[in-house]
């Protein structure tokens, strides 16, 4: 079987999205969310390489993907496959500021030159 790995943030996000839908949508939808989200990571875990990598020319970005989540298209997994599945970094929505939330996650600073990084 393939393994899922959720971190810390990842969780959050899932968490933080299923109250935004609960607060804007409805129950149903908040649950349809993580239903379509779940099945997405087992798609993922399965089929590590279908995603796109994510930002490749960054090295503290190494075999990070991504790739959006089944019927909620907007938002986005970003994670690295792993020996035996995946490891989920993130679930973000793509409207968001990407770039900037990642290099937070990651330590970068956008605004450096690549060698003081």
């Amino acid at each position: 079987m393939s393994a899922i790995k959720k971190l810390p943030p990842a969780r959050r996000d899932l968490v933080d999205i299923f109250r935004h839908y609960t607060v804007s949508a409805s129950h149903s939808v908040a649950r349809r969310f993580l239903v379509q989200a779940e099945a997405t990571f087992l798609r993922l875990a399965k089929m590590p390489g279908i995603g796109t990598r994510y930002n490749p020319d960054e090295p503290l970005y190494a075999d990070l993907r991504d790739f959006p989540i089944s019927r909620f298209p907007k938002y986005i997994v970003f994670y690295r496959p792993m020996e035996a599945g995946v490891e989920l970094i993130r679930v973000l929505h793509g409207a968001r500021d990407l770039d900037g939330l990642l290099a937070d996650d990651f330590g970068i600073d956008p605004e450096a030159p690549e060698e003081q990084q």
